[in-house]
């Protein structure tokens, strides 16, 4: 009897017995996870690209802005007079505006000049006009903008006075921008006295005649390897170039600004 029994006990517990995976079941299982794995580190790489592309994108975006609010604002500015309530002063004794056409593929240099208030500085913040310069006509702000090509930056150098000395070509002042690579500045003239654009030249031959100022900053993104291999930006004349080794976003901004007292409401 209880041989019988132990036969049917054995034969319960081989059939009851878990069985491993096969080699076959092991390889397949792992291929999978390695599948699962490549979608998600592919589907991380290429968020974090778009990311990065994203802020580098908002960032230039953010020093565009700025670059052509300050350049703007002293366009606008320039051949500003101060009439003082005394004195014989009836209009602008300075150099309303003047530059520097830098050499293909050289930067250009940009000086405006006008009568500063009582507590206005220049652009590099330094003393105040006093009301005893104002009332004495040493009151002419003057601001350069000028890039320093090997930082990559653009810098305004400032002074004031009653003749602020002409700046040279080596580029100084306080740094305005990082990650500036080009500064090119072109200015309408009015040739025919009817205070409109009749063309747009590097230099003018008669700096009186310019009645507005085309400027353009070409802005690059702080981090590298952005953008693919084989992509082109537009540059300050417009033209499409190669993306450079460095693989940087890259962007141009331009915009045209009067001069605001060279212009009235005479045709």
């Amino acid at each position: 009897m209880n041989c019988v029994g132990s036969g049917t006990d054995s034969e319960s517990f081989e059939s009851n017995s878990q069985q491993g995976f096969t080699l076959v079941e092991l390889m397949i299982a792992m291929t999978i996870g390695l599948i699962l794995l490549l979608v998600v580190g592919t589907v991380f790489t290429s968020s974090r690209q778009i990311f990065r592309i994203q802020e580098d994108n908002a960032r230039i975006q953010e020093s565009g802005r700025f670059a052509l609010e300050i350049l703007g604002r002293s366009v606008k500015q320039a051949g500003l007079a101060e009439i003082p309530f005394t004195g014989l002063k009836i209009g602008f004794t300075g150099m309303a505006i003047t530059g520097i056409d830098g050499a293909p593929g050289v930067a250009d240099t940009l000086t405006v000049q006008y009568d500063g208030a009582t507590g206005d500085r220049d652009c590099q913040f330094g003393t105040a006009v006093t009301a005893a310069n104002y009332l004495a006509g040493n009151n002419i702000i003057q601001s350069h903008f000028n890039l320093d090509a090997a930082n990559a930056q653009l810098q305004c150098a400032g002074a004031i006075g009653a003749a602020p000395p002409a700046p040279g070509a080596t580029p100084v002042g306080i740094v305005l921008l990082e990650n500036i690579e080009d500064f090119q500045v072109l200015y309408g003239i009015d040739t025919t006295g009817d205070q409109s654009v009749n063309q747009y030249v590097s230099l003018p031959a008669d700096w009186n005649q310019v009645v507005t100022t085309r400027v353009c900053v070409l802005i690059r993104s702080d981090q590298t390897n952005i953008v693919p291999i084989g992509s082109n930006y537009l540059n300050c004349n417009g033209a499409a170039v190669a993306v450079l080794a460095d693989r940087r976003l890259r962007r141009a901004f331009t915009a045209t600004f009067n001069l605001r007292n060279r212009v009235n409401n005479l045709p």
